[in-house]
């Protein structure tokens, strides 16, 4: 894996020393991106997946363009203390300050972020979580009446 990464030009980075299985950056956004819509519970039909597949487009597009996340700007270290800098802002508007993305990128960008109707969003995101839910009480009535 370190030479497929290293041939690409990839970096490890987010991760603790000497704990390979450790990501701690990754792992936090499980709870806040993932099991707090989805729970839990293993989903493995197809229906579920289609409703999960929904369901984390949908909450893509909000976390995207409308909630903040906060990432780290600068660190530097001051007599033994470690003194930290964030930056907290939304996706979208990071990306709109980047001089790397093309103006089409941006403007398409904006123009998604306009047309988009938080509570609405809201709405269909609360949908998709309880044909989420449905489909896998499905499952379990069918495998239960097995």
């Amino acid at each position: 894996m370190h030479r497929f990464c290293k041939g690409r030009g990839i970096d490890f980075t987010r991760s603790r020393p000497y704990r390979k299985n450790d990501s701690p950056y990754v792992e936090s956004k499980n709870w806040s991106m993932v099991r707090a819509y989805t729970g839990w519970r293993r989903y493995d039909t197809d229906e579920e997946l289609e409703a999960l597949r929904n369901l984390l487009r949908l909450i893509t597009i909000r976390h995207n363009l409308f909630m903040p996340h906060m990432r780290l700007v600068s660190r530097h270290r001051e007599d033994g203390k470690v003194h930290k800098t964030y930056d907290m802002d939304i996706p979208l508007n990071r990306v709109l300050k980047s001089p790397e993305a093309d103006a089409d990128t941006k403007q398409n960008l904006t123009n998604s972020r306009n047309s988009t109707d938080i509570v609405r969003l809201s709405k269909e995101i609360e949908q998709a979580s309880e044909r989420l839910s449905h489909a896998y009480e499905k499952k379990l009535r069918r495998l239960n009446d097995a």
